[in-house]
């Protein structure tokens, strides 16, 4: 499925003058199967975006489309699209894990053995036993087990595109490259498209094959993700942190170590340590 922006731009009316303008001629294509970063610093309009993608929000102007047919929330597309909002262990609300993942595949008429083994998939997707989790409570669950069964329950309506705001955040560092991972596995086995917000470029350098940077309500700047994360000056305007490999570069460089070429990749990063040392790299 292809979603196309438009032109578009978002104005809230809160009942205080001047309204906020949330996003304001964004124009932009997400292709079928791709894996598309969206970053930016804070209220910078990016769940906002989302939610356009999703139909959730109406474009004051421009326009959305979905495979080139307008969508609108009287017009939501044909193709399923899963949201999964900040948070989204916030709106786990069964009693029980099974029935939380089995509330959108129901409404899309499964049952019976079908139903369990849809949730099966999704749970086993996300990491989680389906026999040990099945019959918990959602509410009885860490906080990283409870995000996880609410993306199962977004991945068990078997979306064809798949919106992530900020899916690891308040994750430890091993839950979260393990969730990162697991998505990164359901785009390449299964082709679908990922839309991922974020504002931690590490996370972006492992997910995102294209990046679009958004500020205040536009597009600052758009590419292929190796160029634009590795462009120190771009990300630091826009007030985001490089990756950790483009600043260890900038401090070997600061340290004598010569031009030290910003990489995204660590494993080239010891080689070219080791070249210069003129050893081998472990």
């Amino acid at each position: 499925m292809r979603i196309e922006l438009d032109n578009v731009s978002v104005v809230f009316d809160t009942g205080v003058s001047p309204p906020v303008t949330a996003l304001d001629g964004i124009s932009l294509a997400v292709a079928p199967g791709e894996r598309l970063g969206i970053a930016g610093p804070v209220a910078s309009g990016k769940s906002t975006l989302l939610a356009v993608m999703a139909g959730l929000v109406e474009p004051t102007g421009g326009r959305v489309l979905h495979d080139g047919k307008p969508a609108t929330r009287r017009h939501p597309p044909a193709a399923r699209i899963g949201l999964a909002l900040q948070s989204p262990e916030k709106c786990l609300f069964e009693k029980t894990v099974f029935d939380d993942v089995a509330f959108a595949p129901r409404r899309l008429g499964l049952e019976g053995e079908r139903l369990a083994e849809r949730v099966r998939q999704a749970l086993e997707s996300m990491g989680l036993d389906p026999e040990a989790f099945g019959s918990r409570s959602p509410f009885s669950l860490s906080t990283g087990e409870q995000r996880r069964v609410a993306l199962a329950g977004v991945i068990a309506a078997a979306p064809r595109v798949l919106l992530l705001d900020e899916p690891t955040a308040y994750l430890d560092p091993p839950s979260r490259r393990d969730l990162l991972q697991r998505l990164l596995a359901m785009n390449e086995e299964q082709g679908i498209t990922m839309v991922m917000v974020g504002h931690d470029m590490d996370e972006m350098t492992a997910f995102a094959r294209r990046l679009v940077l958004v500020d205040e309500g536009r597009v600052a700047a758009a590419g292929e993700a190796a160029g634009l994360l590795t462009d120190v000056g771009l990300l630091r305007r826009h007030r985001l942190r490089e990756p950790g490999t483009v600043s260890l570069c900038r401090l070997l460089e600061a340290a004598g170590a010569g031009p030290v070429p910003p990489t995204l990749d660590e494993e080239r990063l010891v080689e070219m340590l080791a070249e210069r040392a003129g050893g081998k790299a472990p």
